[in-house]
């Protein structure tokens, strides 16, 4: 086991991008730390440069967000083999720990199986996404010039406003996850919809420690106004503008994210999806 240095990072984002869309998540986990963005994650590699995986993985397990709470593990693999050869290597996975493998390549998760059958740990597929993808503004099939004058703004979300996405968002409503949003908030790019003589958002956009586009959300009085397009198509091309990743995962039965997201031009690889994979059971804290 190899953990990766400042070189070696910088090496291995310039390397990841030959392999999208399945290394994306690993590569918007590195790609946000050689930008000095605060995390909590390790980066390890079977070897290097000549890697087959790379996970990153927190260095401090339990801190009090949602990553450290489901002691989180972003992988990419070039084969079930490797991954299956390496999940043995002592330091990867603490076999007395939850460990919820997050964005690991479906057509791996047998590797992760025979992982956790091996030594008779309980495991689940918690949910299956599609990845969606955008590598070019050009891609974009929705023009917002004409909305974006109707007195309506679209700032960045405040810390102030921390509690309100936490409270929607499906994965929320605690104080870890409150926890990570404030950092999703204070470190990454946001925006919000404010209507004209609003003081509060009715419509948001945040980017996650990956670097994916995430909790989208538009309270329910307010839509039907195409509020998350706006959201998406402006967000995804200042990060374009930026050269950061613009992609997010959407889960397999949430037609209506999906319908929005491929009509705007998102894409997504007919042979790649990725599942949230739990090892052990969650002792939920009080």
């Amino acid at each position: 086991m190899i953990v990766l240095r400042t070189d070696e990072l910088t090496q291995a984002e310039s390397v990841l991008k030959q392999f999208f869309p399945e290394s994306i998540k690993v590569y918007g986990c590195i790609f946000n730390i050689n930008r000095g963005k605060p995390h909590n994650l390790q980066v390890i590699a079977d070897q290097w440069p000549d890697f087959t995986v790379i996970i990153c993985k927190p260095k401090v397990q339990g801190t009090n967000d949602r990553e450290g709470d489901f002691n989180i593990y972003s992988i990419y693999s070039k084969s079930k083999a490797g991954l299956r050869s390496f999940l043995d290597t002592p330091g990867v996975i603490n076999k007395d720990s939850f460990t919820l493998l997050a964005g690991l390549d479906i057509r791996h998760s047998e590797a992760a199986q025979e992982f956790a059958d091996q030594h008779g740990l309980p495991w689940k597929v918690q949910v299956v996404m599609n990845v969606l993808m955008l590598q070019d503004a050009e891609q974009l099939e929705f023009k917002d010039s004409d909305l974006s004058s109707a007195g309506v703004r679209f700032p960045p979300l405040s810390t102030a406003h921390a509690h309100l996405v936490n409270n929607t968002w499906k994965y929320g409503g605690d104080r870890n996850s409150y926890n990570s949003v404030l950092n999703y908030i204070s470190h990454n790019p946001s925006l919000c919809v404010m209507e004209e003589g609003g003081t509060e958002p009715v419509s948001w956009l945040l980017v996650y420690q990956h670097a994916a586009l995430g909790l989208l959300h538009t309270l329910p009085q307010h839509r039907g106004k195409s509020y998350g397009k706006l959201l998406v198509c402006k967000m995804a091309r200042t990060l374009l503008e930026r050269g950061h990743p613009v992609y997010c995962f959407v889960e397999e039965e949430n037609d209506t994210s999906f319908k929005l997201f491929t009509s705007l031009g998102f894409q997504r690889s007919p042979h790649y999806r990725a599942v949230w994979f739990e090892i052990n059971n969650r002792q939920v804290k009080k």
